[in-house]
């Protein structure tokens, strides 16, 4: 019998193990690579698993389940699944299929927190916890600022221009009044 030579030509070293036969490709026979990707939904509620480069019939296994994949005459798949924290790993149906497994990546993220757009935040209800909080920061700041300039005078609220409610100005007041007296009494 033929060492691979012209018994199967695609095939140049072949190694025999325990009467099982591994054949090794040939530098000439480029063989497709199969991928699987996984990649969250918009939302985040389910995952696309997506595939190239298989032959059909495959098995889709999540750790728990398999069930069948229907593959394209292009070589490609796409299923949509709820299962999110999983790994996700493509079987083949034959043994003498390529690619007997392939784990499936995951891609991506929508649960990752994007930074914040300041225009993108709600606005602040006016006497809310937040309007307050911003009256008196704001104080505090105006209030320091004033006595680095003049212990003599005391801050006063600019409300022109400024559309804030009773409850911020009564909070930038103290605020300010309170950083203005920490400052002026400490020198």
């Amino acid at each position: 019998m033929d060492a691979g030579g012209d018994l199967f030509p695609m095939y140049q070293g072949v190694l025999v193990c325990g009467g099982a036969v591994v054949f090794a490709p040939a530098a000439g026979a480029a063989v497709p690579a199969a991928s699987c990707t996984v990649t969250p939904g918009p939302n985040d509620t389910y995952v696309v698993i997506t595939g190239e480069g298989f032959t059909g019939p495959r098995k889709l296994n999540d750790g728990e389940s398999t069930v069948d994949l229907a593959i394209g005459p292009d070589g490609t798949f796409r299923v949509q699944r709820f299962q999110k924290n999983v790994d996700y790993t493509v079987l083949a149906v034959n043994e003498d299929q390529n690619f007997i497994f392939v784990n499936c990546k995951k891609v991506g993220s929508a649960a990752t927190p994007k930074p914040q757009n300041p225009q993108n935040t709600p606005p602040v209800q006016p006497g809310s916890r937040r309007d307050i909080a911003q009256g008196r920061e704001a104080g505090t700041q105006a209030g320091a600022a004033a006595a680095k300039k003049s212990c003599e005078t005391k801050p006063v609220a600019d409300k022109s221009g400024q559309q804030h409610s009773d409850a911020y100005w009564q909070a930038w007041t103290q605020a300010a009044n309170r950083a203005f007296n920490r400052v002026c009494n400490g020198r």
